[in-house]
Order: structure tokens, then C-alpha cells, then sequence
């Protein structure tokens, strides 16, 4: 367990989480508001240990799946809570063309990228940047060099953490690189709003504010047909119970067992817009997901192995949480007709994720 190395001045504690096998310190930062809601991040992949929120009747509780210790995370291979990059999902054949080159990138799934490769942004220590400890905040940044997992340009990648007193944890992603490359950067935290993380998701509620998805082919890659929801089962334009829709005979779903699927909205990149609501009856927890990204993928947490055990000794399990994560659309190298996901050299990239969260009578 963390042992404190730092005296709390307001509403940020740094605690030593834990030492790598290679002797690098790994970090704590909680962040905490006057509502009695805290966050613990990681340097380890700037990752989003736990979030502890009330109840509708005030019972603080965490509302992310997680480990105890740090060895756990460095045998992850779930991404849990983690910041992925430098492409978050996967990229088909490992390789994309850029400006008629073509990139080879790690192939770390069956062929394709996912998360950026082998050892991406989730098993990087992120380094913190002009620590304060009399506010809610946190920045902290990792440099990815040129090649690094195939990518091309040194992109320089910095992620602020912001816990306001409206119970909104915001996540600023901005990066930059000196060479033109392609960049899609989100954070992939795994949400069970309930109590009690023995039991899983089925018995929350889901809704997706846009009326589009992309179907996936045998290896989880978008068909490159974006589809209306319309007559299928990933119609959630109005609120739908997880556990029904999970029993759907729909052949997409059938493909992964579950929910793994990105949702396309219309974006011009700098609009905030509400993407998504998860609520649970049990608790009287919602989460409302904003962004200004064009997708956001739906996970529930289809692979997650019982032969694992998270906080408090409590094995995972199938649809044990969902994952929201916004995202530019997976593929989009390979696919003109989705938008764009290049960087160009020198330009900022900045994409926003708002967790926003509130309870029900």
C-alpha cells in the first residue's frame, strides 16, 4: 500500500505508490473537493486509480475498477484506468500511409495496433509539472519519441487533471509534435457506479446521444460504414437496461460477446458536447460523458478474467464495468472516409473529457 510522503495542504496529497522493478518511484496524486469526492492518479500511465463519489443517500464509495498495488498495474493488460496513446484503439494491419509512406507500427493484437502498441502511454511514468498542493489540479506530461512503437515525430503529450465542486473531473489532453503523425488520445477508466463491485453492470443504464455506429469485422476492426443505430440493438438514443440489450441475438454483438463498438458523432473538434449517460438504479449514481472528440467506443468490459483479482481482492469479471472512452474513430488512418486523425507538425492537438457526476432520487 501507499505510505504518505507528503503533508496534505488543501486538496491534493502526493503519496509513493510504489517502486518499479527498474527503481523508478511511481506516485500517487489524490485530488478532493469540499462534496467529499476524490481522485487517485498515477505517474504510472497517468492513470485514474479511483474515484470516490456519494451516493444519493452520501455513501462515499469508488466508482472505477482498479488494483491495490503497483505490481498489479505493471501486469495489466486491460489498460485499466490508464491514458492510451499515442492511438487509442486499434489500427488495422499494424500500418497506415502517410503522405504516400507507409508507417509499420507494433503490432501487438492479432496483426493490428492497439492502444498504441506493445508499450504505450499506459505503461509510461508520466512526469508532473509544477506541482501544487492547494488545489484540485494536476498536469502531468510524457514525452513519446519519434518511432516510438513505429509512430513517426517526437510528440510531447500533456494530460491536466481538474476535480471541480461540481463533481466534474475534467481531463485536458493537449499534444504537439515535430513531425506530421496521427494522434488519438483518451483515458480508459472502468466505471461500476455501484457499491458493491461483487456485482457487475448488467443492472445499469446506458444512453448514447447520436444515432450512429460503426459496425466491426471477425477482428474488431470498423467495417469503414458508418450505420444508423435504427432497428438494431445499438440504438440507445434513449435510456436502455445493459443486462437486456447484453441478451440481444444481434450478430454484432455475438461477435464480442458484448458491447465493444465506437459511436461517430458530427465534430469539429472543439464543440463540447454530451456523448453519454450510464446510471444505476442501486446507488442513484449517474455519469454524464462530454468531449469534443468524433467517437466514443462502448466497452463492457467484455474480457475482463475472473482469474484476476482488483481492489480489495474482488476478481473481475464479464460486464463487470463499461468503459466510455472518446475518441477520434478507430481505423481512421486507413479510412478516408471518417475524419481526420493527422497532426501536423507544430499544431496543437487538445481534446477535452468531462466526467460529470451526480445522483437520482
Amino acid at each position: 500500500m501507499a505510505s504518505l510522503i507528503e503533508e496534505k495542504k488543501q486538496n491534493c496529497v502526493k503519496t509513493l505508490f510504489g517502486t518499479s522493478p527498474e527503481g523508478e518511484h511511481v506516485y500517487e496524486y489524490v485530488l478532493s473537493n469540499a462534496n467529499g469526492m476524490s481522485v487517485g492518479i498515477l505517474t504510472l500511465g497517468g492513470i485514474i486509480r479511483y474515484i470516490k463519489t456519494p451516493d444519493r443517500t452520501g455513501r462515499i464509495s469508488d466508482v472505477v475498477l482498479g488494483y491495490d498495488d503497483l505490481q498489479s498495474y505493471l501486469n495489466d493488460s486491460s489498460y485499466m484506468g490508464a491514458i492510451v496513446g499515442r492511438y487509442a484503439n486499434r489500427i488495422a494491419g499494424g500500418s497506415f500511409s502517410l503522405d504516400e509512406n507507409k508507417i509499420e507500427l507494433d503490432a501487438n493484437e492479432g496483426g493490428n495496433c492497439l492502444h498504441g502498441g506493445t508499450k504505450g502511454f499506459n505503461q509510461a511514468i508520466w512526469l508532473p509539472i509544477q506541482e501544487t498542493f492547494n488545489s484540485s489540479h494536476l498536469q502531468l506530461s510524457h514525452l513519446s519519441n519519434d518511432g516510438d512503437n513505429g509512430f513517426p515525430g517526437n510528440l510531447l503529450t500533456t494530460v491536466s487533471y481538474t476535480l471541480t465542486e461540481k463533481n466534474q473531473l475534467i481531463l485536458d489532453i493537449t499534444a504537439v509534435a515535430d513531425k506530421k503523425t496521427v494522434v488519438s488520445i483518451t483515458a480508459h477508466p472502468y466505471f461500476n457506479l455501484g457499491n458493491d463491485h461483487n456485482f457487475g453492470v448488467t443492472n445499469h443504464c446506458i444512453s448514447i446521444n447520436t444515432d450512429k455506429f460503426l459496425p466491426i469485422d471477425l477482428d474488431f476492426i470498423p467495417t469503414g460504414i458508418i450505420k444508423n443505430v435504427a432497428k438494431t440493438a445499438f440504438d440507445l438514443s434513449t435510456e436502455k437496461r445493459l443486462g437486456r440489450l447484453l441478451e440481444s441475438d444481434d450478430d454484432q454483438l455475438k461477435r464480442v460477446n458484448g458491447f465493444d463498438h465506437c459511436y461517430a458523432f458530427e465534430s469539429n473538434g472543439k464543440q463540447l458536447r454530451n456523448m453519454a449517460t450510464l446510471r444505476d438504479d442501486a446507488s442513484g449514481r449517474t455519469l454524464n460523458v462530454s468531449s469534443n472528440a468524433p467517437g466514443i467506443q462502448f466497452y463492457t468490459s467484455n474480457s475482463l478474467s475472473s482469474g484476476v483479482k482488483g481492489k480489495k481482492s474482488i476478481p473481475f469479471q464479464k460486464y463487470g464495468a463499461a468503459c466510455l472512452e472518446p475518441q477520434q474513430l478507430p481505423n481512421a488512418p486507413n479510412e478516408s472516409g471518417f475524419p481526420s486523425p493527422i497532426l501536423e507538425a507544430g499544431a496543437n492537438y487538445h481534446h477535452r473529457i468531462v466526467y460529470a457526476f451526480d445522483t437520482t432520487a
